[in-house]
């Protein structure tokens, strides 16, 4: 279940960043950062956006059936996933903002690295790590299911006895 999931996730934030809607916004005039909405950024709302679209190609595809057990292309997936996801949030964006101020200012990063390249730098780490582990992920599919295949019927496995002494 957990697997299923995260796959969902991941293709619902590679599907949100097919859309472009921070620079639709910009080309009609309209400040992207002016539309805060109360706990969430724009990313975070397209992503939730997707989630329709991800979902009916997860069912449409067949996945649910087809991903493989756990591997490192799913954790990935899931860590990069819920990382976008968190960092498009206010309260996330503020603890991260404030542990590289307090990582700065107490010498652990050099002083030319910004809190906010560090954010960008994490975002964009996390963005690549969707896209990457994503498909690494989809070219580990296993076979889809042949729903008219005949379901095999068991052979029973003659009981071996051991003989009397």
């Amino acid at each position: 279940m957990l697997r299923k999931a995260s796959v969902l996730l991941g293709l619902a934030v590679l599907l949100s960043l097919l859309f472009p809607v921070k620079a639709l916004l910009k080309e009609s005039g309209v400040d992207p950062h002016a539309l805060r909405l109360p706990v969430v950024d724009l990313a975070t709302f397209c992503v939730v956006a997707a989630m329709l679209p991800a979902l009916l190609l997860f069912r449409d595809a067949q996945l649910a059936h087809r991903i493989p057990r756990w591997s490192a292309w799913v954790a990935l997936l899931a860590v990069a996933s819920v990382l976008f996801v968190l960092l498009h949030m206010d309260w996330s964006l503020e603890l991260a903002s404030a542990y590289a101020r307090e990582a700065i200012a107490a010498g652990n990063l050099p002083r030319a690295i910004t809190p906010h390249r560090i954010v960008e730098g994490l975002e964009f780490a996390a963005r690549l790590g969707v896209l990457v582990a994503l498909v690494g992920v989809l070219l580990r599919l296993e076979a889809a299911p042949d729903q008219d295949a005949p379901v095999p019927v068991p052979v029973p496995v003659p009981v071996k006895r051991r003989k009397k002494k």
